[in-house]
């Protein structure tokens, strides 16, 4: 058995009866619970968009981006939304999750809708932004804590692999420098971080 099967089987057998159904997450999303010793919340918003999102049949990824403004600032889901849909013309918010300066999480779309985040790639992807620059800047440390345990609940719930495939940057799918070379040369080791929470071991490949 290579790596990465070894890793889905682990992932699926961990499973088990320890995490929220969909439907569970759905009605408790403001307080998102955790993998194992994994605690956060989720700032909910009840944002309206000028088109209702459809709603998202599979989640085979996630999407890491950056907000990539002229300068490493903080900007709240509220802001991007209004951003998207205001300025840009969009729907509104194309990114799932927000993660602030400060390490708190805001809502962006709902947890099962498609997102508008990146090109061709949506349709089963989650899409968590994290605020700042980091072709300029680099993220805080609360941001590098809050997006390992949102990534650990995340590949739980939808039974993902934290590698390379499960978890990518924004530049791995569209030609972008999204999301930024210092938190894209981050996501190898909060990859691992991931990994360890979930209580995976990583086998040889033979």
């Amino acid at each position: 058995m290579d790596r990465r099967s070894f890793i889905k089987k682990s992932v699926g057998l961990a499973l088990g009866l320890s995490l929220l159904s969909l439907p569970e997450l759905a009605s408790k999303a403001s307080a998102a619970t955790k993998w194992g010793k994994t605690r956060f919340r989720i700032e909910e918003n009840d944002f309206w968009f000028a088109e209702e999102p459809s709603r998202r049949r599979e989640t085979n990824r996630i999407i890491v981006h950056h907000t990539g403004t002229s300068q490493d600032r903080d900007m709240s889901a509220e802001q991007i939304h209004r951003l998207h849909r205001d300025s840009f013309g969009w729907a509104g918010i194309g990114y799932h999750y927000v993660i602030r300066k400060n390490g708190t999480i805001e809502r962006g779309r709902g947890w099962n809708m498609i997102g508008a985040h990146a090109s061709g790639n949506n349709s089963d992807s989650v899409g968590i932004c994290v605020a700042g620059n980091f072709n300029v800047g680099s993220p805080t440390d609360a941001q590098i804590r809050s997006l390992t345990n949102l990534l650990t609940t995340l590949c739980g719930v939808y039974n993902l692999i934290p590698d390379e495939m499960g978890v990518i940057g924004h530049r791995d799918v569209n030609s972008t420098s999204c999301p930024g070379d210092m938190l894209y040369a981050m996501l190898p080791q909060v990859r691992k971080r991931v990994m360890k929470n979930m209580g995976l071991d990583l086998p040889e490949d033979e």
